[in-house]
């Protein structure tokens, strides 16, 4: 009776991974990621995480990566008022996934005065060979003129290591 119980606990143990198996094969690594617009009032800034989804047959290649956090562009209504004053651009986040050297994925977001939340996948589905890469870059457009437009350096996050 006793032998029976304990091979019951392995056959369960199976039967609960068939039943869900996503809960098997998804694994997410959440890595932080910020931007911002490179100029002295840091007019345009983002920040939030990236998540990382790896697939079941090995911890390489990802299956994207979600993205989620918010863009804010400056003066927000709550900054005093001496604080960055309105200078009639708007603020745009730009995200590129890369699968080695080919881009596989992009999105970008854009806020005037306000913070703006955001939430996607990128490079989910492609036919590639996994993201290894994200690059996350603030430029700033005027509303109203034509350019100059101008942007913060371009921030380069790696796939985190699998341990």
């Amino acid at each position: 009776m006793r032998r029976a119980r304990f091979a019951a606990i392995p056959a369960a143990a199976a039967a609960a991974v068939l039943a869900f198996p996503a809960a098997a094969q998804a694994a997410v690594i959440t890595q932080p990621f910020a931007a911002d617009s490179g100029d002295s009032c840091r007019y345009g800034s983002t920040d939030g995480t990236l998540g990382w989804q790896y697939g079941s047959a090995s911890p390489l290649p990802t299956a994207g990566v979600a993205v989620s956090g918010k863009l804010a562009d400056r003066p927000l209504p709550t900054d005093p008022a001496a604080t960055c004053g309105d200078d009639g651009y708007s603020s745009t986040v730009t995200f590129v996934a890369y699968a080695g050297n080919v881009e596989v994925g992009r999105q970008s977001r854009t806020a005037d005065n306000t913070t703006t939340s955001f939430s996607f996948v990128l490079g989910a589905g492609s036919n590639s060979t996994g993201v290894n890469r994200v690059v996350v870059q603030v430029c700033r457009n005027p509303v109203v003129t034509l350019p100059p437009s101008y942007c913060g350096k371009a921030v380069t996050y790696l796939a985190p290591p699998v341990a």
